[in-house]
């Protein structure tokens, strides 16, 4: 069995295909479809989903339904904003992308471009004041655009920073006005490239990014590049990107306030988590069907049961989900063809859930594990008497059973709330046991 799932391959024409698409996502990508198609103007659209619930998979699938199967079509441009926050410069990183549209045999096209961009560029480096320092000396770097700390500034003599302000002040308005032709011509150049239809900018990961790269992103979207003719649609985790806002600007900011200047729309990726459709479980079973070799039989399958309760449960990402199935991989090969008890099976997907997702509460404290850390993680009295949660009522009595003191134990039994056909025998410390064999293994 695999140790980690497959990556799906997705080409760039396959679109919302039955197979890829498990959870039935192309409904709602229609939708979205029409909305930037409809929407008129240039929209900052952004779409927000937690970290690992498939965000960038669901966008590679879009992307292949507006170009391929969608009437009319729609051009779209990928960015993945981690991959470059090593960019000291959004505006040509994003200008760049756009260029890419440019037929190769279009040389005027090209020149026109580039001066447009070029000119901007030049304007949006005086308004920031970027200058350059020659190594050792307090000479100017002719041609280079190295930006210079408020320290390093100080150390200009006087002439150098009042020429750095005249030239400012001097170009103003020819700055502001080389701005303001980019976006003209950006409007025309999307009108002419695509025939008026609109053109999708899509940015992926930005939650993910340095906070000064991805907020500064965030500022020339709005600013420079959403003109007529294009919808940016920002792909983020709300929070995460919240987060960055208050480390750039401090605890007494409002992240919401501030990404209203420049999100129009927010979107929430669907996640179905009722009974009868889960896409958790979904996940969970294409996944694992996915790690599994030819004709693969699972022996340890009741492990397999009590997963799938685990995911409908604690609802954890599908990121999470698959280093649940790692461990559990792990410990499938590791037995090879030895078939445990069922109370081994349960507490061996609890094991996994629990290192994947709360592994403190498995540390050792002076020796054992400590019951309350592993209640409280595990949330297992939250649990309740649902049929639905039937195996995590068990897993719960397995826990306290093999954390007890011998007297508890006991009165367990006489109680029958663990079931000697289902038990074989009374074992003791099998939470500890099974996260042994994981002490020293951390996949991905």
């Amino acid at each position: 069995m695999k140790i980690v799932v497959p990556e799906v391959q997705i080409s760039s024409d396959c679109g919302f295909r039955p197979d890829i698409d498990i959870f039935k996502r192309k409904g709602f990508g229609e939708r979205l479809a029409n909305l930037v198609e409809n929407s008129g103007g240039s929209p900052v659209v952004a779409l927000d989903s937690g970290w690992g619930e498939g965000k960038s998979t669901f966008i590679k699938m879009w992307r292949g339904y507006l170009e391929n199967h969608r009437e009319p079509e729609m051009i779209s441009i990928y960015f993945d904003a981690f991959e470059n926050d090593y960019q000291k410069d959004p505006f040509l990183t994003l200008a760049s992308e756009i260029y890419q549209l440019i037929k190769v045999k279009d040389e005027e096209t090209k020149t026109r471009f580039k001066d447009k961009a070029a000119k901007a560029a030049k304007s949006l480096f005086r308004g920031a004041l970027k200058v350059s320092v020659k190594v050792g000396t307090a000479g100017l770097v002719d041609g280079s655009a190295v930006d210079v700390a408020e320290k390093e500034i100080s150390n200009l003599v006087a002439d150098q920073v009042d020429d750095l302000i005249k030239e400012r002040f001097e170009h103003a308005e020819k700055d502001k006005l080389a701005l303001k032709e980019f976006r003209n011509y950006l409007s025309d150049f999307a009108s002419e490239i695509n025939g008026g239809k609109p053109i999708v900018f899509i940015i992926d990961e930005l939650d993910r990014c340095k906070p000064d790269f991805a907020l500064e992103l965030l500022e020339q979207v709005k600013h420079l590049f959403s003109v007529q003719g294009i919808t940016f649609l920002l792909v983020t985790n709300r929070e995460q990107l919240e987060e960055s806002i208050k480390s750039k600007y401090g605890q007494g900011i409002d992240p919401t306030n501030y990404l209203h200047k420049f999100i129009n729309v927010w979107l929430t990726m669907p996640r179905a988590s009722s009974e009868y459709d889960d896409h958790g479980c979904q996940f969970l079973k294409n996944a694992l069907s996915s790690m599994k070799e030819e004709n693969e039989v699972i022996l340890n399958n009741e492990s397999v049961s009590v997963l799938n309760d685990i995911v409908k449960f604690y609802q954890p990402s599908f990121r999470e989900i698959e280093r649940i199935l790692s461990y559990f991989s792990i410990i499938n090969n590791m037995l090879g063809s030895q078939q445990y008890t069922e109370n081994y099976q349960y507490i061996i997907a609890m094991v996994c859930y629990l290192k994947a997702c709360q592994p403190n509460c498995l540390k050792l404290v002076n020796g054992k594990l400590n019951y309350s850390y592993i209640i409280d993680a595990a949330r297992l009295d939250e649990i309740g008497s649902s049929e639905s949660y039937s195996s995590l009522q068990y897993v719960n009595k397995l826990v306290r059973f093999d954390l007890a003191d011998e007297d508890t134990r006991k009165q367990m039994l006489e109680e029958k709330e663990i079931q000697m056909v289902r038990m074989g025998h009374t074992p003791q410390n099998l939470l500890k046991t099974i996260s042994s064999w994981l002490s020293e293994i951390n996949p991905g």
